[in-house]
């Protein structure tokens, strides 16, 4: 038995939302990295690096799921660091000032972003049962993730949206979701949490004292230790699983 919710906490990728990547939309970005860059970097060496760095936060970002309080990696330092650390000193204070624009690109432009079916009647009927809903999500660009919700059927229903690289800690921290609670004045020991991943999401939960983390996934991958109080295929199973607490 769960707690009855008085509150709905949603991650945004895997949740509320996919992205396909368009790899024939790759050049056209490093054309645009080249650009702020300028001609003291090699196209090539931008591709490759450009190719590196995501390798290396991708790793980054599973290392993070391991400590006890993460904090979220800035913009300017995914550029800089990540992309452009052996890029002369012009270069890699023009992608720093860029880091924002870059961001956004990189996150929007090169992906076809959907919503997963079933998400807007589920937050729409949460909405009308009265119950707040906040999006808390891990992500290199808030903004990015904000244009998607403002273009689509689900602007306007969230009380509040949380992301890592706004609020400077990424989940597992619990404090992300302290962030939502705060915002949505809701009592986290009261709110569900539904993501897609044990090691970030229900993790978090966990720590954060959630009353009741839900892990939506169709092909749940087990974890020696991290399970979530339940789990659902998708986003019509939440909603039925909602509507049973909630009549």
């Amino acid at each position: 038995m769960l707690i009855r919710p008085r509150a709905l906490l949603l991650d945004f990728h895997g949740v509320i939302g996919r992205a396909e990547a368009h790899p024939d939309r790759e050049d056209a970005f490093i054309e645009v990295l080249a650009r702020i860059a300028g001609p003291s970097v090699p196209a090539d060496r931008i591709r490759a690096d450009h190719a590196a760095g995501r390798v290396a936060y991708r790793e980054w970002r599973d290392a993070m799921s391991r400590p006890s309080a993460p904090v979220e990696l800035s913009q300017q330092e995914f550029w800089t660091e990540y992309v452009a650390a052996d890029w002369p000193e012009k270069a890699r204070d023009a992608v720093r000032a860029s880091a924002e624009v870059l961001s956004r690109l990189w996150l929007i432009d090169n992906n076809e972003w959907t919503l997963l079916p079933g998400i807007v009647e589920l937050v729409q009927s949460v909405v009308d049962a009265g119950l707040p809903v906040a999006v808390v999500s891990n992500t290199l660009c808030g903004a990015a993730f904000r244009e998607i919700i403002a273009r689509s059927p689900l602007d306007g229903a969230f009380g509040a949206e949380i992301y890592s690289d706004e609020v400077g800690v990424r989940k597992p921290n619990p404090a992300i979701l302290k962030h939502a609670a705060d915002r949505l004045g809701a009592d986290l020991a009261h709110a569900w949490f539904a993501g897609d991943k044990l090691d970030r999401d229900i993790l978090c939960g966990r720590r954060a004292g959630v009353g009741a983390t839900i892990l939506m996934s169709a092909e749940p991958i087990p974890h020696p230790w991290i399970q979530p109080h339940t789990n659902v295929a998708d986003a019509d199973g939440l909603q039925k699983l909602v509507q049973a607490y909630l009549t």
